[in-house]
């Protein structure tokens, strides 16, 4: 499959399903949680690779600074992409979780920093005081129907069976492909809600598939033969330096309790 990186530069990144396969079965988790408070708001994220939680000051009116923690990471250079949220000050608070990508480019940006930046700004655009996401996709088969599930605040909001990248059902959905989706998103999803749990499921979709690899074989980034400068890590000139952190990816198949459970440090 080949992704267009102009359409969509992280998917464009890494292979979704590789030539060798590798198999973790199980069940991939996400979770994304939010809180907003007078002049701040908060968003932090964990699942099998990454641990990462940001934090958005504005006025009401503009972003005053953005600060990311990357607690855990796949590759040694990614915790560099906080030092470049901070091109989000002055932006304009926005409803729209994807009104970052439009003030700066976020392939220099570590996508799932750029992505709870996104968030947590349009959480306080709208004055949502708290918000939790949860999503859940079985990996046991490569090419097998999936369903993928995601719930807002313990609800279940969104439930696709996904081939490969094919959402097949509900009707609604039925047809669209995960990478592609966006332009048929914006033009019939005009429910905030609804958009932004497609904003979310899609990318917790996208990054299930690192269950498909044994990533610790891979010495550094640009071991993956995709270094397109689809984020900050994937850049030609970082992704040759970017070491794996041996051991970083976690799994959460059984023990969906202990996501976000560990204290920020």
């Amino acid at each position: 499959m080949t992704i267009d990186p102009k359409l969509d530069p992280v998917l464009a990144a890494i292979n979704y399903f590789p030539l060798e396969q590798y198999q973790r079965p199980g069940i991939y988790r996400r979770r994304i949680r939010i809180a907003v408070s007078p002049g701040h708001a908060q968003a932090e994220l964990e699942d099998d690779p990454h641990r990462h939680d940001v934090m958005v000051e504005h006025d009401g009116v503009r972003v005053v600074a953005v600060r990311g923690v990357a607690l855990r990471t796949p590759w040694t250079l990614c915790r560099g992409a906080v030092n470049v949220l901070g091109r989000l000050a002055g932006m304009p608070l926005s409803e729209d979780p994807q009104a970052v990508y439009r003030h700066t480019d976020g392939r220099a940006q570590c996508t799932h920093l750029f992505d709870l930046a996104g968030l947590a700004i349009s959480h306080a655009a709208r004055g949502i005081a708290e918000r939790q996401y949860d999503v859940v996709v079985p990996c046991l088969d490569a090419v097998a129907p999936r369903e993928a599930r995601l719930s807002v605040d313990g609800h279940e909001r969104l439930a696709w069976t996904v081939q490969r990248t094919t959402i097949l059902a509900p009707q609604r959905y039925a047809g669209q492909d995960v990478p592609m989706m966006m332009p048929w998103v914006k033009q019939h999803i005009s429910d905030r809600d609804e958009f932004e749990a497609v904003i979310v499921m899609r990318r917790a979709l996208f990054t299930s598939g690192h269950r498909m690899y044994d990533m610790d074989r891979m010495s550094t980034a640009a071991a993956t033969g995709h270094v397109t400068g689809a984020c900050h890590v994937f850049q030609h000139g970082v992704a040759e330096h970017a070491m794996r952190q041996v051991g970083s990816t976690l799994d959460f198949s059984a023990s969906p309790q202990a996501l976000l459970m560990k204290p920020r440090e």
